[in-house]
């Protein structure tokens, strides 16, 4: 029964509760107290554990899938066996994929390019490292605290296909529903799989329903070998032809006609995430009547609609009986028919200037000169949780955008919410505006995380650490003495620790640093005995 395991240990992790359960595992809610964080464990059931070529292999593509350090792929603490139980931790995620959009039934576009690009960083981080992971599905895609998409179960369906093709087991291996045609033959697979698989993922996520259904398996497979999808507008019509064209691209069948990488899905969400945000921050603008001065004028105190209203109206009724008494006075002193040849039209209203629809090019030009210039307008991207500040005063978080500066140098600023003291955390720029031009500003600033070093040993002689990021920015040096703790822009790093003995192998690992977090790194430097 899954319930044995409750309230016992697995290694250091404390077992806490029953949360889930699969084909091939139980799924607990755990503590681990050395990081003092929760975690979850899957342990094998007993069927599985008790054959040693299946645990082999579990075992095996679990520690690979340890080693995928990547911030969208889910953290695997520890791979072992306890007694009966052969098990692997990882961290403790309980929000997914398939739970909001129970709730939800589908994400909106901007949410659903995120969870595209965030999904498909990982798997091209994966099939660099020679991993496919062969199940992309909405159970296997988790967010973390800050909403950002983070892979699970690297590996396991590669271990059930072996073991399968080893015994000659009749299992079905995946989820048909998100099977690759080529997957549904029983063929090779490559990382094109996993972006068949993802296309599906996100063609749920996008219009509420899978794209191939039937009643068993066969059928299901039979469609995706055989069938078209259906257009995602057809479903959702609220989706753009962008976003529609990309899943259809995902969902080819030849899979030589789909992305070819991860990466290039990743770039093509990219453009488009990047031309959402700046069309989420263009506006159609009315014309009014004001003073020059009128857009300086905070949203606050402007006057109200009604009021505009009454005003544009006095005007006007001021300006007609002007009109009306002129033209009266001139037709009683020299007659109608000669006001055409007594007044020029500059001399009516010249606060309104009249250009009938047949005047040259050149005396529109002219009237269009009179025209007050429209106000600039200033865009800032910056990450969603970013808060933003103009000339000191907090405007809002994220992207913001605003016509209502004057003209000239403004000071903005983006500071992310992080850990204090860091440096990337913050940026400050001085933005000049021009009349009538649209400035956008992008502000990437970069929340941190620390990196907890734990040496296994004391010793006198120097050891220097070197943090290279995956991603853009610098380096990050230092000596290292025991238990020292580093602040880093949160990202994914290459981790090098060398001891200035020549008896001692240097560390080297990759290492994902979440922002907020702190990510203990445990070194033992494997040194030989000096002479």
């Amino acid at each position: 029964m899954p319930e044995r395991y409750v309230g016992k240990h697995l290694g250091r992790f404390r077992i806490d509760a029953l949360i889930g359960s699969g084909g091939f595992a139980w799924v607990y809610r755990g503590y681990d107290p050395e990081l003092d964080i929760p975690v979850a464990a899957k342990v094998l059931k007993p069927q599985f554990a008790g054959d040693p070529s299946f645990e082999s292999r579990f075992r095996r593509e679990a520690s690979i899938a340890a080693r995928l350090r990547h911030p969208n792929i889910v953290r695997i603490l520890a791979v072992g066996r306890e007694e009966q139980a052969v098990y692997f931790v990882m961290d403790y995620l309980p929000h997914g994929l398939t739970q909001r959009l129970e709730t939800a039934g589908t994400l909106p576009e901007p949410a659903l390019v995120r969870l595209g690009m965030d999904v498909a960083a990982a798997l091209a981080f994966a099939h660099r490292e020679g991993v496919v992971h062969r199940d992309v599905k909405t159970d296997n895609i988790l967010f973390d605290p800050h909403g950002n998409a983070i892979v699970a179960d690297f590996g396991i369906a590669r271990a059930v296909s072996g073991y399968t093709n080893e015994t000659g087991t009749n299992m079905v291996v995946g989820t048909p529903q998100y099977f690759a045609p080529e997957q549904a033959r029983g063929q090779a697979l490559d990382g094109r799989a996993d972006i068949y698989a993802l296309g599906v993922t996100l063609f749920r996520a996008a219009t509420g329903v899978l794209p191939f259904e039937g009643d068993d398996w066969y059928e299901v497979a039979r469609r995706q070998i055989e069938e078209l999808p259906p257009a995602p507008r057809s479903i959702n019509a609220t989706l753009s032809p962008r976003i529609e064209q990309v899943l259809l691209t995902c969902l080819e069948k030849d899979p030589a006609r789909r992305y070819q990488s991860a990466d290039a899905l990743r770039d093509e969400l990219s453009q488009l995430h990047a031309e959402e945000t700046v069309s989420s921050e263009r506006t159609l603008r009315m014309p009014v009547v004001e003073s020059p001065a009128a857009a300086d004028i905070p949203a606050a105190h402007a006057p109200s609609r009604a009021r505009q209203r009454a005003l544009v109206a006095t005007l006007l009724l001021g300006a007609l009986a002007i009109i009306a008494a002129i033209s009266y006075s001139l037709i009683s002193s020299r007659g109608a028919t000669a006001l055409n040849d007594t007044l020029p039209p500059a001399s009516i209203g010249a606060a309104i200037p009249l250009v009938p629809d047949s005047a040259p090019d050149s005396a529109r030009a002219s009237t269009a000169d009179t025209l007050p210039p429209a106000p600039p307008v200033l865009a800032i991207s910056a990450p969603a949780t970013a808060r933003i500040y103009v000339d000191g005063r907090s405007v809002g978080h994220g992207a913001w955008r605003s016509a209502a500066l004057a003209p000239g140098a403004h000071v903005v600023e983006a500071v992310a919410d992080t850990n204090a003291g860091c440096e990337t955390g913050r940026m400050r720029r001085s933005v000049n505006l021009p009349p009538g031009d649209t400035i956008l500003q992008d502000m990437p600033v970069h929340a941190c995380g620390t990196v907890l070093f734990r040496m296994a040993d004391i010793t006198r002689d120097t050891t220097t650490y070197l943090l290279h990021p995956l991603d853009d920015g610098s380096d990050v040096r230092g000596a290292l003495p025991q238990d020292s703790v580093v602040m880093v822009p949160a990202g994914t790093y290459d981790v090098s620790i060398v001891r200035q003995s020549r008896y001692c192998a240097p560390y080297r690992a990759t290492w994902p640093v979440a922002a907020g977090d702190t990510t203990p790194i445990r070194v033992a430097l494997i040194c030989a005995q000096s002479h």
